[in-house]
C-alpha cells in the first residue's frame, strides 16, 4: 500500500540485486488526485533523487496520473529498495543532473544529440548517419538505410515516409530522459509503380542513461488474406513474397573489424592490409540449433523445410571457418560501432555480414532457391542495437536488462484486480503453477520440444495438450496462439515472484501475439479485420496453416461439430495481458493491439449499419453464441466475456468512458438480477459451461466500480446479477469430473475450469457484504479438490491447464482477506424486466429494419457484399 511520509507519498520498489548498473524500468500505479505533474515527483537511491525518465501510460479522469512509467539505470552503490516519492524536486539536488538529450527537426531532417554521438536522419527515404562526438567529420560518420529486395532481388522503392518523434521526461531536472524517432515507409510495387500495401516501420530509440541507440524494424503485410474455403494456409495469394530484409551500414577508411559469435567465446579479429583486401566474413543463422531443428513446425507454403543446415556458420570469402549451433553475435565494426541483434537465432534465419568498409544486418538474409513470405494481414519485428562505445561488451548488459517490480500490495491501487496482495506462495497450487519454470515440462522446454523459434514462431507456446491422442512419436504441431491469456498469468506470476523468466516468457509471447497472432489488415470482411487467431484447430496438425488455425491439409469431422476453416471469432479474444504488458512495460503498440482487439469483438457483436448484414441476422437470431439483434440479448458465454474484458481493458488504459458505459449495456442485455436460473440449462455442461466465463468479467466490472467507488444503479444490478447465479451455483455446482459420462472428453481441463467456480462464489461472498459464509466455504471447496485432484495429474503440465492455472488462481484467497469498502446495498427483488424480453418479435425486426432503411448506403451494401463473395 502507498504510505505517507511527512505528507509526501512514497512507494518502494523491488529490485534484483543482480540488476545493479543495467538500465531497469518499472511501472508505478497511482491512487486518484495523487499525481498531476510529472515534476512533482522524484526517484530516490540511498535517499537521493537518481536521474530517471517518467512518462505517463494512463490518466484518471480527473487529468492525475493513473499509471507511472520509469526509466533508469541502478547505481552499483544501492544499499536498499528504490523509493519513487511524490514530492517537488529542491533545486539543488539537480546540480548533478547528466547532460540531457536534444534534437531539431525540420521538413526534410532530424538531427538528435548526444554527448557521444550525433544521429541524422533524412525524411525523403528513412536513412541515418551516426557520427562519434557532436562534429560531422567525415572519417567518422556511419551511413544506414533500410533495404527491402523484392522476389525478383531488386530493390523496392520507397513511395511515402512519414517521421514522427516522442520523448520522455527527467525527474530529476525536465529535460529529455529518451527519445524515440519513428519512420513509417510505404514501398512501391517495382513492376508498375503502384503503391503497394508493403510498409516497413523503424523506430530508432535514445537515452540519456548510455550511448547505445536501439532500432526495432517492423516489416508489415497490410493485404488481406484470400483464404479461399476457410482455409489460411501459407502460399495465400495475397501473400508477400520477398528475398530480403537488410540495414546496410557503410564506413571509410576502415581497416579491422571484430566479432563474438556466442557470448563465452573468444573475438575474432580481421585485419586488411591493402586498400585492395575485402575481408568478407558472413555470420548466418540457419535454424534453431536444437535437437528439434528438422521439426515440421517449420515448413514453408510447399509443406517442406526451407533448409538444410543445423545451427549457424561463419563464412569468409565464401569458405565456412567455423559453425555452431546457436549463435548471439557482437560486432565491432569500422573503428566506431558496435552491433548486435536480439534474438538473432531464436528469429531465424538472420545474418550480419562484414567487410571493413560495409556492414548488412540481415533480419531477412537472401538466400539460394528460397523466398520470404509474409502472410496477409501479418507483421514482423527484429530489434538491433548500435553503440559508439569502445567496449562493445556493454551491449551484453543492455541487451539482457529486465524489469523492476513493486511490492505485490501496491497493485491494489490499480484498476487490473491482480488478487497478488494475500497470495500464499506456498500452496499445492502455486506448486503446481511453478512447474512452468522448474519441471522437466516446462515452459522453456516446451519450445524445445516443438522447435518453436524461427521469427514467426518464437514466443507462442507449444499446445501440447493437444498431442494427448497423438499415436506415434513424430512431433505434432499445434500453437496456442494465447488462448485464455498466459500473457497475463505469466505477468501475474512475475509480479507475484519477481522471477525474471516468467516476465521473459510473457515478454516473448506478447511480442509474437502483436505481430503474428492478430490479423493486422482493414481489407477483410470487418468481423475478421484486426481480430485474433484461433489456436491450432483441436487434435489436428497445424501443417501449413502456420499460426491461422485452420489447413487445407486438416481432415474434416475430427470431433464433435468439427466443420473445418473459419477464421477470428470472439469466442478468442484476450486482451487483459496486453493491457497489463502495457502497463507495465510502456510498449505502445501493446496498448494498439488492445484497442485494435476491441474494435474488432466489438463489431463482432454490434455489428454495422447495412441492411443486407440485419437480414443475416434475422437467419441466424437463434444461433448460439451470436447477439439477437432484434431483441439486443446477447449470449451468456466466454465471447460476450471477452468482449466484456476488451472494453474493460480499453478503459483502464484511455479512462475513456464510453467503454464502461457499454460494458453496463451488455451487463444488463445478458443477465437479470431476479431471472430463474434454471431457464438456461446449465446442467447441460457442453453447451453452458462458459457461463462462469462471463460471471468472471461480470466480477472483473464490479472490482473496477469497487475501486472507484462507484456504487450505482448499474453497479447494483451487475452484483445482483452475479448474487443470482451464485446462489443457484451454490445449490448446483460441482466438480465437473465428478460426472465425466456427460462430457465429450472428460480429462482434466475440466479440474482445472472448475477453478473458474471458486472466483466466482467468492467473489459473491465479498460482495454480498460477507454474510453468507456458506458461499466462500463452497469457493474454497473448489479451490481445495482442484489443487489436490491436479497433483496426482499426469497431465497437470498440460500448456492449456498450467494456463488456467495461472489466469484463475488467487481470488478465493483476495476475496476472503479483502476489507469491504463500506456496506452493500441489500439484494434487490424488484429490478424492472429486461429490455430483450419487451415486445413482440414482429415489432422488434420492423424496427430494426426501419432505422437500417433511413440510413441506407447503396455503397456499403456492395461494399458488405464484396467482402463475402470473394
Amino acid at each position: 500500500m502507498m504510505t505517507e511520509d511527512a505528507g509526501d507519498y512514497s512507494v518502494p520498489i523491488k529490485l534484483d540485486t543482480l540488476q545493479n548498473s543495467a538500465v531497469t524500468s518499472v511501472s508505478v500505479p497511482l491512487a486518484r488526485g495523487v499525481l498531476h505533474e510529472l515534476t512533482a515527483s522524484q526517484l530516490l537511491a540511498n535517499g537521493a533523487p537518481i536521474p530517471c525518465g517518467a512518462k505517463a501510460l494512463t490518466n484518471w479522469p480527473d487529468g492525475s496520473i493513473k499509471w507511472l512509467h520509469l526509466t533508469f539505470a541502478v547505481p552499483k552503490n544501492l544499499r536498499e529498495d528504490l523509493i519513487f516519492r511524490v514530492a517537488k524536486v529542491k533545486q539543488s539536488e539537480t546540480a548533478n543532473a547528466p547532460e540531457s538529450l536534444s534534437y531539431i527537426s525540420n521538413d526534410s531532417h532530424t538531427t538528435v544529440t548526444h554527448s557521444l554521438y550525433r544521429f541524422t536522419l533524412t525524411h525523403a527515404d528513412g536513412s541515418f548517419s551516426i557520427a562519434s562526438g557532436t562534429t560531422d567529420d567525415a572519417n567518422k560518420v556511419i551511413r544506414g538505410c533500410l533495404n527491402l529486395h523484392d522476389a525478383h532481388s531488386r530493390l523496392g522503392a520507397v513511395s511515402s515516409c512519414q517521421v514522427s518523434i516522442d520523448h520522455t521526461q527527467s525527474l530529476l531536472d525536465g529535460a529529455i530522459y529518451a527519445l524515440s524517432v519513428q519512420v513509417d515507409m510505404t514501398y512501391a510495387l517495382v513492376d508498375d509503380g503502384t503503391v503497394s500495401n508493403i510498409t516497413s516501420t523503424s523506430v530508432f530509440l535514445f537515452t540519456s542513461a548510455h550511448e547505445a541507440i536501439k532500432l526495432d524494424v517492423t516489416l508489415h503485410n497490410a493485404n488481406a488474406a484470400v483464404h479461399s474455403g476457410g482455409s489460411w494456409d501459407l502460399g495465400d495469394a495475397n501473400s508477400f513474397y520477398f528475398s530480403a530484409l537488410t540495414l546496410a551500414m557503410k564506413g571509410d577508411n576502415a581497416s579491422t573489424f571484430s566479432y563474438r559469435t556466442e557470448q563465452d567465446s573468444p573475438w575474432q579479429t580481421h585485419l586488411t592490409e591493402a586498400a585492395t583486401d575485402t575481408n568478407n566474413v558472413s555470420i548466418q543463422q540457419f535454424s534453431s540449433g536444437g535437437e528439434n531443428w528438422l521439426s515440421p513446425v517449420h515448413v514453408d507454403h510447399r509443406n517442406t523445410l526451407p533448409f538444410s543446415v543445423n545451427g549457424y556458420q561463419v563464412d569468409k570469402e565464401g569458405e565456412v571457418i567455423t559453425s555452431g549451433q546457436r549463435a548471439t553475435p557482437l560486432v565491432s565494426w569500422a573503428d566506431k560501432v558496435s552491433v548486435t541483434i536480439e534474438n538473432f537465432w531464436q528469429k531465424f534465419p538472420t545474418s550480419i555480414n562484414m567487410t571493413p568498409n560495409e556492414m548488412l544486418i540481415s533480419f531477412f538474409p537472401a538466400q539460394k532457391n528460397h523466398l520470404h513470405e509474409l502472410q496477409g494481414g501479418e507483421k514482423s519485428t527484429h530489434s538491433v542495437w548500435l553503440s559508439t562505445n569502445d567496449k562493445p561488451d556493454s551491449l551484453d548488459e543492455l541487451t539482457s536488462s529486465s524489469k523492476g517490480i513493486l511490492f505485490c500490495g501496491e497493485y491494489i491501487h490499480s484498476e487490473i484486480p491482480l488478487y497478488t496482495e494475500c497470495q500464499n506462495a506456498h500452496s499445492t497450487i502455486q506448486d503446481l503453477i511453478n512447474n512452468g519454470l522448474h519441471s522437466q515440462n516446462n515452459f522453456f522446454e516446451k519450445r524445445e520440444k516443438l522447435d518453436e523459434y524461427g521469427w514467426r514462431n518464437f514466443g507462442d507456446i507449444y499446445a501440447d495438450h493437444e498431442t494427448a491422442e497423438h499415436q506415434d512419436d513424430s512431433i505434432f504441431v499445434s500453437h496456442y496462439n494465447n488462448q485464455y491469456d498466459p500473457i497475463y498469468g505469466f505477468l501475474r506470476q512475475f509480479i507475484l515472484s519477481n522471477d525474471q523468466q516468467w516476465f521473459t516468457l510473457a515478454d516473448d509471447l506478447a511480442k509474437h501475439v502483436m505481430d503474428i497472432d492478430i490479423y493486422h489488415t482493414k481489407q477483410d470482411k470487418d468481423e475478421y479485420n484486426g481480430g485474433l487467431f484461433w489456436h491450432t484447430d483441436h487434435y489436428l496438425q497445424a501443417f501449413t496453416s502456420s499460426h491461422r488455425s485452420y489447413s487445407k491439409h486438416q481432415g474434416i469431422g475430427a470431433y464433435q461439430d468439427h466443420a473445418g476453416g473459419g477464421g477470428p471469432g470472439g469466442q478468442h479474444c484476450y486482451t487483459s495481458g496486453l493491457a497489463l504488458y502495457y502497463i507495465l512495460t510502456g510498449n505502445p503498440n501493446a496498448k494498439e493491439a488492445v484497442q485494435t482487439l476491441t474494435q474488432w469483438i466489438t463489431y463482432v457483436y454490434e455489428g454495422g449499419n447495412t441492411c443486407l448484414e440485419l437480414l443475416l441476422a434475422l437467419k441466424n437470431r437463434h444461433v448460439l453464441g451470436l447477439k439477437n439483434h432484434f431483441t439486443g440479448q446477447y449470449p451468456l458465454d466466454r465471447g460476450t466475456a471477452n468482449y466484456i474484458n476488451a472494453l474493460l481493458d480499453s478503459y483502464v488504459i484511455t479512462s475513456e468512458r464510453a467503454s464502461l458505459q457499454r460494458v453496463e449495456h451488455v451487463i444488463q442485455h445478458t443477465i437479470h438480477p431476479n431471472e430463474d436460473v434454471t431457464l438456461r440449462h446449465l446442467s447441460n455442461v457442453e453447451e453452458t459451461w462458459f457461463y462462469t466465463v462471463f460471471l468472471q468479467s461480470l466480477v472483473r466490472y464490479l472490482d473496477i466500480k469497487s475501486v472507484n467507488k462507484e456504487f450505482d444503479d448499474a453497479f447494483y444490478y451487475a452484483r445482483d446479477g452475479l448474487l443470482c447465479f451464485a446462489q443457484w451455483m451454490l445449490e448446483h455446482e460441482y466438480m465437473y469430473l465428478d460426472k465425466p459420462e456427460i462430457l465429450e472428453y472428460p480429462n482434466d481441463t475440466w479440474t482445472a475450469q472448475d477453478l473458474r467456480k471458486a472466483h466466482v462464489l467468492s467473489a459473491a461472498y465479498f460482495y454480498g457484504n460477507k454474510h453468507d459464509h456458506t458461499l466462500l466455504q463452497k469457493a474454497e471447496y473448489f479451490e481445495n479438490e482442484v489443487s489436490a485432484r491436479l497433483e496426482q495429474s499426469d497431465t497437470k503440465t498440460y500448456t492449456r491447464i498450467m494456463v488456467l492455472l495461472m489466469q484463475n488462481d488467487g481470488p478465493t484467497s483476495h476475496f476472503k482477506h479483502a476489507v469491504l469498502p463500506s456496506e452493500f446495498n441489500a439484494r434487490k427483488t424488484d429490478w424492472v424486466a429486461p429490455a430483450y424480453a419487451k415486445g413482440s418479435n414482429v415489432t422488434r425486426i420492423i424496427k430494426a429494419f426501419v432505422k437500417r432503411m433511413l440510413a441506407l448506403s447503396i455503397s456499403n451494401e456492395v461494399n458488405w457484399l464484396k467482402k463475402r463473395l470473394g
